[in-house]
């Protein structure tokens, strides 16, 4: 079995609202960008992004990350 030691992974949940990356802090926009920024680029690059609707106007993002 492969070692999954350098795998980060972060889950975010966010209303469905529209935002930019450079908008407040707190929006899905920029705290997935905050979160991608914080990968190392030459040993923590983005592996996957995913998004999930939850009941209601909320989305689930997953950040994996790792080497």
């Amino acid at each position: 079995m492969a070692v999954y030691g350098n795998v980060k992974c972060k889950v975010l949940i966010h209303d469905a609202n529209t935002s930019e990356e450079d908008g407040a802090t707190g929006t899905m926009a920029r705290d997935i960008k905050d979160y991608v920024d914080t990968l190392d680029s030459t040993n923590s690059k983005v592996l996957s992004i995913s998004h999930a609707r939850l009941r209601g106007d909320r989305i689930l993002t997953v950040v994996i990350g790792g080497a």
